[in-house]
């Protein structure tokens, strides 16, 4: 039995296998598809731009030129026009403050590879604000404490403070707008048939108007630009409002940062408390 039969007139040696069985393929194994986070970095400095693309960037001169550069870089390549817009402008302000702040290139490069993921995490996954904040927070205090290899100290306490007040202010309170722009939406068209078939139906005796009918002519949209108020009205009513609201606003402000604050000190006081606890228990391993 030193060779298997293959078909008529030939045979296969021993230990080898056909790829048929009774005239039918085998099919193949497929493996899965891997998931998106599990073909990202462990850390996110250089994940997107190197040191070289920030200087690339550094080097220009007008608003527009680094906008492309962003784009090319961060790799937007949205097939809809306004999808791409909205996610380069993104990118450009979270560029900016990371100026503003005068952050080192890596820096800049971990915030923006950050930003980056959550939303794109946030649309895949269609996420609650308050779970797109904890995804946030999940990344940004990964980067801010040096326990490697759990996580790196790219990012001080005063520069997550700055972070995290900044992504409330902007990416956050637009969140929403960010969802509305980025989910896939399908329209439905309904078309009503046309009854009895396209033929008239018949007319039917005219209603009498009566007293009851009548409406305040103010409400009704057709007339609506004879009741509307002068530009000098307008205006006064405007100022009127933001006078009435600008020193609230100003304790609104005070209030958020200072939450924000405390928000931002009692998450790296228990992230500092996970990894001692984490710590404790690996020594008490190894002396075992």
């Amino acid at each position: 039995m030193g060779t298997l039969v293959g078909g008529p007139g030939k045979a296969m040696p021993r230990g080898y296998a056909s790829s048929t069985a009774s005239g039918f393929a085998m099919p193949k194994t497929l493996k899965p598809r891997p998931k998106p986070e599990d073909m990202r970095p462990l850390f996110l400095y250089w994940a997107d731009v190197t040191e070289a693309c920030l200087a690339q960037i550094a080097s220009v001169e007008t608003k527009a030129e680094v906008r492309q550069l962003l784009k090319e870089h961060m790799k937007v390549d949205q097939p809809d026009e306004l999808r791409a817009e909205v996610l380069t402008d993104m990118h450009y302000h979270n560029y900016s403050f990371c100026v503003s702040r005068s952050f080192p290139p890596e820096k800049t490069s971990t915030l923006l590879s950050i930003m980056k993921i959550v939303l794109e995490d946030a649309v895949r996954l269609r996420l609650d604000p308050e779970d797109a904040f904890g995804l946030f927070q999940e990344w940004l205090l990964k980067h801010a404490v040096e326990r490697p290899p759990r996580s790196v100290g790219i990012f001080s306490f005063d520069d997550v403070t700055s972070i995290v007040e900044y992504a409330a202010n902007s990416f956050f309170r637009h969140y929403r707008l960010y969802m509305y722009a980025f989910t896939t939406k399908c329209d439905v068209f309904l078309r009503v048939g046309e009854p009895l078939g396209g033929a008239m139906p018949p007319l039917r005796d005219p209603v009498p108007v009566t007293l009851d009918c009548e409406v305040d002519p103010a409400t009704q949209p057709e007339l609506a630009h004879i009741f509307r108020p002068s530009e000098q009205e307008t205006a006064e009513a405007e100022m009127r409002r933001i006078r009435s609201k600008q020193e609230p606003e100003d304790e609104k402000a005070a209030l958020i940062k200072q939450r924000v604050e405390e928000g931002v000190k009692k998450l790296m006081e228990q992230f500092e408390e996970k990894l001692r606890a984490q710590d404790e228990k690996f020594q008490a391993m190894l002396s075992s």
